[in-house]
Parts: structure tokens; sequence; C-alpha cells
């Protein structure tokens, strides 16, 4: 069926890059799931207040929140497909992550407020009704949310949305939640224990579970996360594949939503190179980059005394040195300063963000010491840099 919904109304299915028909299944996706969630939830309503189920008017009140979920991501794709203009140059793309944040929200809200009235439930018990038909609606309920759940899943997947995949993740929690209320009206005909109320509980913990899972999910890009590891690695290898470039380092990603990340990196080039044939080069690299993965890219040149036997070798003596002081340890713009009684190796290493200041100091000490064994008149001068 996912299929087939794609054929139908997505024009251009298979250019996920294009933002307009990343607009268009984001919309196919709030549009089907406000379709389903409104359906699951008046069919829920109607038995939770029929068998007089706390357990099920929770899980009903969830598909509702779902719903209503769905049609702020509409709205935050539709914002989010927009050109960029004057006032946003780099367009829209967050506002699918304050769309997804706002729905964790909203699921957070209506989990505290299932949760004090399971509560109540607990300490004011009522009689629930009980009948194979009703387990059948609530089996229905279950599968109608499997299918959300892949169908979000497979069009997450496809144009990389992370509230799409958040909304696959509440798809699949809905289940569990269905399924312990099932388990809690068929344990209530054997017991006298308030089991509804605390079966209310546990689908309420599971909305809020779901909730700050999303919040966390759409804060992480806002606040800024590492670069994504495959797209770094392709990006340094693309621009690695031109011969003219012996190296690079500080690759930063900036992401300004799904599919529109801006990147800078430094490119390091022989010191005795012609200018005018490297800038050639960094900008066929910056395009080819573009073409490949669709983040757009700027290098900066670091000229580097490549070709310089002497430079060489102390560059491998430092580096030997970092790899045995801590293998995670990287260096760049290794420069050399000549002198009597000092030889000035002036370099950048990069850390783990575990360093601290302490740690920080070790490893000067521990450079200086080792370094020294070498030949004394070794002065390392060293800028600390944070993998990004």
């Amino acid at each position: 069926m996912t299929n087939t919904l794609i054929r139908l109304f997505i024009r251009d299915a298979d250019n996920t890059r294009d933002g307009k028909v990343r607009e268009r299944y984001g919309v196919l996706s709030g549009v089907v799931g406000v379709a389903c969630n409104v359906f699951l939830f008046a069919l829920k309503l109607v038995i939770g207040l029929l068998t007089r189920s706390i357990s099920i008017a929770a899980d009903a009140f969830n598909n509702l929140s779902d719903g209503l979920s769905c049609l702020i991501s509409i709205v935050g794709f539709k914002v989010s497909g927009k050109a960029p203009d004057a006032k946003h140059p780099f367009g829209y793309g967050r506002t699918e992550y304050i769309a997804g944040l706002i729905v964790s929200l909203i699921i957070l809200l209506v989990g505290v407020e299932f949760f004090k009235t399971s509560v109540s439930r607990i300490l004011h018990p009522e009689a629930v009704q009980f009948s194979a038909v009703l387990l059948a609606i609530l089996a229905v309920s279950m599968l109608v949310k499997l299918w959300m759940g892949a169908f979000n899943h497979k069009i997450g997947v496809r144009i990389d949305s992370p509230v799409l995949m958040a909304a696959r993740q509440d798809s699949l929690n809905d289940v569990v939640t269905t399924g312990v209320v099932i388990v809690g009206m068929i344990a209530g005909r054997f017991t006298t224990l308030p089991v509804d109320g605390y079966v209310g509980v546990i689908v309420a913990l599971f909305i809020l579970w779901s909730g700050i899972g999303i919040a966390k999910d759409t804060l992480d890009p806002l606040l800024g996360q590492p670069a994504d590891p495959e797209i770094a690695q392709s990006i340094e290898k693309i621009v690695l594949s031109y011969p003219e470039i012996d190296g690079v380092h500080d690759l930063i990603i900036h992401n300004y939503g799904a599919g529109r990340s801006l990147a800078s990196l430094h490119a390091e080039v022989p010191c005795n190179a012609d200018l005018v044939a490297v800038h050639e080069v960094i900008d066929e690299a910056e395009k080819h980059v573009w073409q490949q993965t669709g983040v757009y890219l700027v290098i900066h040149m670091d000229p580097l005394d490549i070709d310089n036997a002497h430079v060489t070798a102390l560059r491998e003596q430092v580096d030997g040195v970092l790899r045995e002081i801590d293998e995670r340890l990287s260096m760049h713009d290794f420069r050399v300063v000549d002198g009597e009684r000092h030889i000035n190796l002036i370099f950048d290493v990069v850390l783990p963000f575990s360093y601290g200041n302490d740690e920080k100091r070790e490893l000067m000490l521990a450079m200086r010491s080792k370094l020294g064994e070498i030949d004394e008149r070794y002065n390392p001068v060293v800028t600390f840099d944070h993998q990004m």
C-alpha cells in the first residue's frame, strides 16, 4: 500500500534531494497519519466510554495527540520547504525540527495528564467491562499502528527525516501500549485489584518515554550534532581524490535541515605549487562534493612544506609520539622553526571531547618528555582542537 500511495501522490518520487518532492513526502505522511489516528481515537474513545476503562481512554487520547502531531508535521514540512530569502538565506529547513519539538511537548503533556488520571483510578477504582469484540477492535488498532510504523519508516529513510523516524517509533510505542491495555483488560477479569489504573500508569509512562525520545531527536540537530560519519568520510574521500591535495582537516558541517548542509574544511597543498592551478582544483573539488553529497562545501587552502625531507622526518617523529601516547590523537598544520638551541615544532593536535584540562596538561608534559628524549632541542608549540 505504501508504494501505491507514493506512486499516486508523489510526483518525481525518486528525486528526494528536491525540496518540493521532500515536502510532498512529508505532507503525504502527515495526511495518512491524521486519517489513521482520528479513526483510532474515535474507535478507542467509544470503547473506553462504554467499558469505563481509563487505560483505553488514555490510549485513545494518545492517538488524538498523534493526529495533532501529524498536523504539526504537515505545517513543518510546508514551511521547511520554503525557498531561502533575505531573512533566512539558508532556508527554513530547521522548521521541521521545531515541529518535532512541538510534537514532543504535546505528547509529554498528554502523558502527564493521563498519569495523574491513572493514579486517581488506582486510588478510586471502578469496574471495567470486558468482551471479545473489544479485544478484537484493539487488536485491529495494533495492526493499523504497525502499518503506520512501517509506512513512516520507509518514507523517513527515503527522505532522511528525523521527524518521520520519530513518528515511526511513536507508532511502535502505541502498539506496545495497546498490548499492555489488552493485558490489563484480561487481568481485570481475575482480580479485584485496580489493574486498569496500573495499566493506565504504564501507558502514561510509555507516552512520556516517547515524548522524551522525540524531544531529544529534534533538539540534538537544533543544538548542533557531530557530522554524520558517512557524509564526512565521503567528503574527505572526494577531496583527497585530487592528487594536488595532500591532506584534509578541520571539517565542519552545519545542518540547516535535512538535505541542507554547509561545510568547510582545510586542504593541505604544497607551498610551492602554482596558486592558480591549485585554486582551480579546489573549485572543482567543491563542485564534486556538491554533486555527490548535496553538501555545499567551502575549502580553505593550507600551504605546507610537503617536499622538504627534513620537515617530513620531523612530522613523522611527532606523529609517532602522539600515536604512542594515544592512538586516537592526530595532528595537522605542522611547521618547523629551526634554531641552534631550540627547534620549535608548531602543530595542532585533534583531541577527543573526553580530554579535560587535566588530560591536556598531562598530554603536553608527555609530548615534551618523549620529544625531548629524541632531541632535547625539540620544543612543541601546540594548539588543541576537538573532533567536529
